[in-house]
């Protein structure tokens, strides 16, 4: 008896120190952007709301300016007529220009913790951040963090939140990447990926380099993959799953083995995939391509010296001796990249 009357009075008091936070009396951030406008951060956030009349659902954005992006923060919450929550945030876009300028406090504000949502994703645009906030106003709740988990999920971006930036960033060994966007015709979508050296932004690639990125770091081997031969036969195709190993020895040689399973979307009429040899020969074709077009990337890495990859964190766990200074000075700039691809065909689709 005595035991569940200590249970209730703890109960009770746990209830009495609890911080009531009702869903319709607060602002939820979803999606934070910054620009900068000469030395002025400017915030732009959308959030939902919740109409108890009709039920139904507007998202106003809230826009601040500041010197710095704490004080943009805090003006947000100045400006509102409600407290704002920033601890559901799942996507913060920051424009090329800001990046170019301030990734360094954006590192140090996400390490601080001054933004408790270690799920978010870090974006980056060519364009003004608050634009692309304001078109996600024209959809769905959560539209953008959907569309940037799609793309990493199942498209060509490789994976990333605030935990990743953080260990690229302060880390040995790699280099930050982040996935870029943009609105084009009032539609958004991904945009490659661009690669920093520190807080220096030094690349901006491709969705295609986006792939190869993913293939060569991610835990799950995913993507869609389209080329033209020189003799223009198209090809499309969706990686379902697949196997990594990267192993860099002394001597200077990093060996890439990529083992894919996929499904042909599209292929040249002429090719009968249920014959032997034309299913060795798209086979063929595709590792050729695939690993020629990756070696290629990884050279275009090598040449700008910075380390999407991680090749460095990869030397370290495999070496003994590891000087990050002396990894990039003296051995990453001679690695010569040797790329073994393997493509498991599993079936073929409708549409040749």
């Amino acid at each position: 008896m005595k035991g569940h009357i200590l249970v209730f009075f703890c109960c009770c008091l746990l209830s009495g120190c609890a911080q009531e936070r009702i869903v319709d009396r607060i602002k939820i951030i979803q999606s934070i952007g910054t620009d900068i406008e000469g030395e002025t951060i400017k915030m732009s956030a959308s959030y939902p709301t919740y109409n108890n009349a009709s039920g139904k659902q507007s998202k106003p954005m809230l826009t601040a300016k500041s010197q710095t992006i704490s004080g943009s923060l805090k003006t947000l919450a100045a400006e509102s007529s409600q407290p704002i929550e920033l601890g559901h945030l799942r996507t913060w876009v920051i424009s090329e220009k800001f990046a170019r300028k301030a990734l360094a406090e954006v590192a140090d504000i996400i390490n601080s913790d001054s933004i408790k949502s270690s799920n978010a994703t870090l974006v980056i645009t060519k364009q003004n951040a608050s634009s692309i906030i304001a078109e996600t106003l024209k959809n769905p709740p959560f539209f953008l963090s959907e569309l940037v988990e799609q793309n990493m999920d199942h498209g060509n971006t490789p994976k990333t939140n605030y935990h990743t930036f953080i260990n690229q960033y302060f880390g040995e060994g790699q280099d930050v990447y982040l996935p870029a966007i943009k609105k084009d015709q009032g539609l958004l979508h991904m945009d490659g990926i661009v690669v920093f050296k520190g807080d220096k932004l030094k690349l901006w690639l491709t969705n295609k380099e986006g792939l190869y990125i993913k293939l060569l770091k991610d835990k799950a081997l995913t993507g869609q993959y389209d080329f033209t031969t020189e003799q223009k036969e198209k090809y499309s195709l969706v990686i379902w799953h697949g196997k990594r190993k990267i192993a860099i020895a002394q001597n200077g040689k990093a060996a890439i083995s990529l083992i894919l399973t996929i499904e042909l979307r599209e292929y040249p009429k002429k090719i009968n995939i249920l014959k032997k040899h034309d299913l060795h020969e798209v086979k063929k074709q595709i590792e050729e391509k695939f690993g020629s077009e990756i070696k290629k990337m990884l050279v275009h890495l090598q040449k700008n010296n910075v380390d999407p990859i991680g090749f460095g964190e990869q030397y370290r766990r495999q070496h003994r001796k590891y000087s990050e200074n002396g990894f990039y000075d003296e051995i990453y700039p001679n690695l010569d990249f040797e790329v073994k691809m393997e493509i498991i065909i599993i079936h073929s689709g409708v549409g040749h």
